[in-house]
Parts: structure tokens; C-alpha cells; sequence
């Protein structure tokens, strides 16, 4: 191996780190994963179409299986996670209504008894007084 081939293998390793830093940091941009659908995917695969790129030269298969390898990772990694986040934050969503709705109905059940209370109360005070004046 040549100085060149051994300075240019030296100089990927950076880049390669670099590449994986940049995907890293693309799952934490989206504010908590609700960005768009597919970001990770799109990311991992440039990141390492880019990968495939700095270790097998300009070779379009080594690039191609980067891109297949980082975009599979990007969605594992980033893409998922988001989505499962967006469906537990929709369930809890679904639970808080139904809580409220729950909650309403109680209170809306306790002021109708004591409504009730109230009139009967109200009742038995009215044949009080007409017994009294009778």
C-alpha cells in the first residue's frame, strides 16, 4: 500500500465518525420525533451512501449498500422510535379525554342529586309551615 492509499484510509475514519455523529444528532433536531415521517431513513442512508462512499473509493455498490445499510439503520434507529412515541402521546391523548368525559359525568351526577336534595328539602320545609299554620 502506497503513503497516498495509507493517508487517504487514515483521513475516512474521521469522516466515517463524523458521518455517524451527524445521523446521531438528526434524531435529536425533529423536537422529541415529531418530525416528518422518514427523516431518520433519509438521513442514515445519505450518512451512509456517504460511508460507502469513504471506504470502498467511488465504487457505486460499495455507496449503494451504505445507503441500503444506514437507511435501515435510520429507520431503526430514528424513525421508529418517533412513531412509536406519536401513537403512546395518541393513547394518552385518547385517555385524558376519556378521563374528562368520566369526570363530567360524576359531577354532573353529583349535581343532580344534590338537586335533588334540594327540592326534597325544600319539600318536606313547605308541608312543615303548612302543618304549622293549619
Amino acid at each position: 500500500m502506497s503513503r497516498l492509499q495509507a493517508a487517504t484510509r487514515g483521513s475516512r475514519i474521521p469522516a466515517l465518525l463524523a458521518g455517524l455523529g451527524v445521523l446521531a444528532l438528526a434524531g435529536c433536531m425533529d423536537g422529541g420525533g415529531t418530525g416528518s415521517a422518514g427523516v431518520g431513513t433519509v438521513a442514515g442512508a445519505a450518512a451512509g451512501a456517504g460511508a460507502g462512499r469513504l471506504l470502498f473509493g467511488n465504487s457505486t455498490t460499495g455507496m449503494l449498500i451504505g445507503g441500503a445499510a444506514g437507511g435501515l439503520a435510520g429507520n431503526m434507529a430514528l424513525d421508529r422510535p418517533a412513531e412509536e412515541r406519536r401513537r403512546q402521546e395518541q393513547v394518552q391523548s385518547q385517555r385524558t379525554a376519556q378521563q374528562l368525559q368520566l369526570d363530567f359525568e360524576r359531577q354532573r351526577a353529583l349535581q343532580q342529586e344534590q338537586t335533588r336534595i334540594e327540592i326534597e328539602e325544600q319539600r318536606l320545609f313547605n308541608e312543615w309551615r303548612r302543618s304549622q299554620g293549619a
